[in-house]
C-alpha cells in the first residue's frame, strides 16, 4: 500500500502466473488496472459479470473502473504459460464511486511508445509524456509510464501537479535518481511536492514503471476488494454485493 504519498494509487502487484490463481471476485469504488509487460510470454483472459471475455495480449492494458462494482476474473492464456504483468489499484474520485463500471481495453499497438535512445523507450500507459498521450481518459488526472533504459540513457520527469509525488517501481537493473542510487527490486516513493526528476540507468539495462497523479485527498475506507471514501458507501457496496447486484461469472465458463 502506498499511503498518502502515493495518492491516487493504492498499491501495485507484480505478478507471474501460469494458471488460475484467484476465483471470481468483486471490485468496487476504485479502478483495477491490469497491464501485461511487453516481454510476457503469455496473455491474460479477463471475464466479468457483464459478459466481457477480453484477451489481454503482452503489452496490452485492461482498465476496470469498477465504480459501483462488478465481479471479474483474470486467468493466464494459454494455461501453463507464464503471464507477467502488473495489477495496479487506483482510487476513483468520490463522485465516481457509485457510477456504473467503465471498462477500457487497449491492444499493445494502441499504447504510444517513444524511443529515447538505443534500446531505450517509454510506453505511455495512462496520461501523457513527451508529447504522446494514452488513448483512454483515466478517472482522475494521472500518469503511468513503462520505461526501459539502456546504459547511458535516462529520462527527465516533470511533475505536472505541484502537490503530487511520484512512485517508481524498479523491477530490473539499477538507476540513479538525482544522485540517489537504487537497485531492483525496489519501490521508491517520492514525497508529495517532488520537483522534476532525472532518472538514468547505471549498470546495464533498467526497467521500471513510474506512477504519479493529482492527489484526491479523500479518506480511504476499505474492506477486502472494496475501497470507498466513507463507511456509508462501503456498507452500501457490501450489501449490494451480498444481494448479487454486482453480477457473477461461473468458474470455468
Amino acid at each position: 500500500m502506498f499511503g498518502r504519498e502515493g495518492d491516487p494509487f493504492l498499491n501495485l502487484d507484480h505478478f507471474r502466473m501460469r494458471g488460475p490463481t484467484f476465483p471470481p471476485h468483486a471490485h468496487a469504488g476504485f479502478s483495477a488496472v491490469t497491464y501485461l509487460l511487453p516481454e510476457s510470454a503469455g496473455g491474460m483472459r479477463n471475464r466479468d459479470g457483464r459478459g466481457d471475455r477480453s484477451l489481454i495480449h503482452a503489452g496490452g492494458l485492461h482498465w476496470t473502473a469498477a465504480g459501483s462494482g462488478l465481479v471479474h476474473e483474470e486467468v493466464p492464456e494459454p494455461d501453463g504459460v507464464v503471464a507477467e504483468g502488473l495489477q495496479i489499484f487506483v482510487r476513483q474520485p468520490s463522485e465516481q464511486e457509485r457510477m456504473a463500471p467503465v471498462i477500457h481495453h487497449l491492444e499493445p499497438d494502441e499504447l504510444p511508445r517513444l524511443t529515447i535512445g538505443e534500446g531505450a523507450w517509454v510506453r505511455v500507459i495512462a496520461g501523457s509524456f513527451g508529447g504522446a498521450r494514452a488513448p483512454i481518459e483515466p478517472p482522475s488526472p494521472l500518469q503511468l509510464l513503462d520505461v526501459a533504459l539502456s546504459p547511458g540513457t535516462g529520462i527527465e520527469w516533470r511533475n505536472p501537479w505541484p502537490a503530487a509525488g511520484a512512485t517508481i517501481y524498479l523491477f530490473s537493473g539499477a538507476i540513479d535518481i538525482d544522485g540517489e542510487q537504487a537497485a531492483a527490486p525496489a519501490a521508491i516513493v517520492c514525497a508529495r511536492g517532488t520537483p522534476d526528476l532525472h532518472i538514468a540507468a547505471t549498470i546495464g539495462d533498467a526497467r521500471f514503471v513510474l506512477l504519479a497523479g493529482e492527489p484526491l485527498d479523500v479518506p480511504t475506507v476499505s474492506n477486502g476488494p472494496f475501497a470507498f471514501s466513507s463507511v456509508e458507501a462501503l456498507d452500501d457496496a457490501v450489501a449490494r454485493y451480498r444481494r448479487g447486484e454486482m453480477g457473477s461469472i461461473a468458474q470455468g465458463s
